[in-house]
């Protein structure tokens, strides 16, 4: 490697039952490698439960050396970055799998370091800006910041920047880095005093730092997002500069009145008020999480039909003299959130993973393809949005292809379904007074009965929540699939099923054609 890593690690090092390949990047404070599992191993306990993958990235934090100052700093990072890991599991959080401690006083400067094993990412967002500085796919990898399931879970990301946004090779989109993360205390949470001033809401740039840190609030990672959003969509920041140091001044001017914001006429038009929602003078006025979901869903679902997921990123280069912007860039991992990350000039390893430089390319009609069968019939503007809401859910019950398969039998796919004899509306046949409790993210039913049409971005994701609602209610034993049977409860209630043993039968019909489309809808190998 031509750059020093903050943790030298040498090749073919084991920690754990890994085997250390090729470097991936480094920060100020740390250094991430690539991995294989060797099938061995030492004893140590996995915190992320299930199988291990062949190929991960080994963050190195070198908590053992330093002086007493840098430890006690470099500590409390770990610690927010692990519990955050260790209690939080959601399908669009990159994944840890275990975290070791080096047990080696023949090697001084590693002995005692902290190595986070990490699900490894094809690339970064960063990565993919430098190659493309306005992807097509663009809309729909912000669909998949999922900001929405840290602040749900009481969490803020502190943050969040194109370095943090990892891209794994399917297509779909990983948050990462979460050293700067914190826990809510009401309304407020506390975080050290660091920050990237292009994403940093203006309300912090002046904000006093107290013994605990700096308080921060969801609205924060809001901000975040709408400068992300801007950047993606047309290439530049929202805010004038040539440099972070001015936009940070035209942050704080725009924040005092004494500047307007003028956002980028290349900006669609849909995307203008989100990011105009995000961007805005006071925390107080900017929109919540949950709305910002829908919004962007809604943005997304209306132009994504034929978007592709084209993920091309820069390749490493082998000779020296990169220039220090695309250095940064070429990362394929968020580099611990310090300093300017470097991509090294070693070759590949042979017997490694996928490199960064390599093209993992989805289309929206492919999205998901592991899941959901792509030769069928399931209309491709709405594939991103039945397996995330599957994802969100977490049971395995409900999967991609069954809520394809209840879509299917419920409307056809249609989204202007209506049915007012029974009181029936949209792609998910809901009665109004029904989805007004299932249509906030956050668990709590709407204030007023909504009122049809109900656009798929909104009826999709309900009918998830439904779902994953009914799923631990079905008794135990039950007779028949217990994904049909979950269907079935959808159609009727859970408590009919259970009081039948199984499918009623009023609804054999109904539970005979979600399962054959379930069938048809599973990838062979699946269910």
């Amino acid at each position: 490697m031509t750059e020093p890593y903050a943790v030298p690690v040498p090749r073919g090092y084991r920690v754990g039952a890994w085997e250390v390949r090729e470097p991936l990047a480094t920060g100020a404070f740390g250094s991430v490698y690539a991995a294989r599992h060797t099938g061995g191993t030492d004893g140590t306990v996995s915190v992320g439960g299930g199988g291990l993958p062949d190929t991960v990235a080994l963050k190195f934090l070198p908590t053992g050396t330093g002086t007493p100052r840098q430890l006690s700093h470099l500590r409390d990072l770990v610690e927010r970055e692990v519990e955050l890991l260790r209690r939080l599991r959601r399908p669009r959080l990159i994944r840890m799998y275990e975290t070791l401690t080096v047990d080696d006083p023949g090697h001084p400067r590693l002995d005692g370091a902290t190595v986070l094993v990490l699900e490894r990412a094809e690339g970064s967002l960063a990565a993919l800006l430098a190659a493309e500085p306005r992807p097509p796919a663009g809309p729909a990898l912000l669909a998949q910041v999922c900001l929405q399931q840290l602040h749900r879970a009481g969490w803020v990301h502190g943050d969040l920047k194109p370095a943090n946004v990892l891209l794994m090779a399917d297509g779909s989109v990983r948050l990462a880095d979460f050293n700067m993360a914190a826990e809510l205390e009401g309304t407020h949470a506390y975080t050290p005093a660091f920050a990237t001033p292009d994403y940093t809401p203006p309300e912090l740039l002046w904000s006093e730092i107290g013994e605990r840190g700096r308080r921060i609030r969801p609205s924060a990672d809001v901000w975040a997002f709408g400068v992300l959003a801007h950047l993606v969509l047309t290439g530049s920041f929202p805010l004038p500069g040539g440099t972070p140091t001015a936009r940070r001044d035209a942050a704080v001017a725009y924040a005092r009145g004494t500047h307007e914001l003028r956002l980028s006429p290349e900006l669609p038009a849909p995307w203008r008020e989100i990011v105009r929602a995000c961007l805005t003078r006071t925390h107080a006025d900017r929109i919540g999480t949950d709305a910002l979901l829908r919004r962007v869903t809604g943005a997304t679902g209306a132009a994504s039909g034929t978007a592709r997921l084209s993920l091309r990123l820069p390749r490493a280069r082998r000779r020296r003299g990169v220039p220090a912007a695309a250095a940064a860039a070429l990362v394929a991992l968020a580099a611990l959130g310090y300093g300017v990350a470097r991509w090294t000039e070693d070759g590949p390893d042979p017997g490694a993973g996928p490199r960064p430089g390599g093209t993992a390319s989805v289309a929206a009609a492919s999205y998901g393809a592991a899941e959901l069968r792509t030769d069928r019939d399931v209309p491709p503007a709405y594939r991103l949005l039945i397996v995330e809401t599957a994802h969100d859910c977490g049971h395995e019950e409900v999967s991609p292809a069954l809520i394809a398969a209840m879509l299917k039998v419920e409307s056809d796919f249609d989204p202007d379904l209506a049915d007012p004899a029974k009181d029936e509306y949209g792609i998910a046949r809901w009665t109004p007074s029904v989805l007004r409790w299932w249509m906030n993210e956050d668990g709590t039913p709407g204030e007023t009965v909504p009122q049809p049409p109900f656009p798929p971005a909104e009826s999709i994701p309900a009918m998830g929540r439904y779902l994953c609602w009914i799923t631990p209610r079905l008794d135990a034993g039950l007779r028949g699939d217990r994904g049909v049977l979950v269907a079935v409860a959808y159609r009727t209630s859970y408590r009919k099923v259970n009081d039948a043993g199984g499918v009623p039968p009023k609804y054999r019909d109904y539970a005979d054609r979600v399962a054959h489309h379930l069938k048809e809808y599973t990838p062979s190998g699946g269910k």
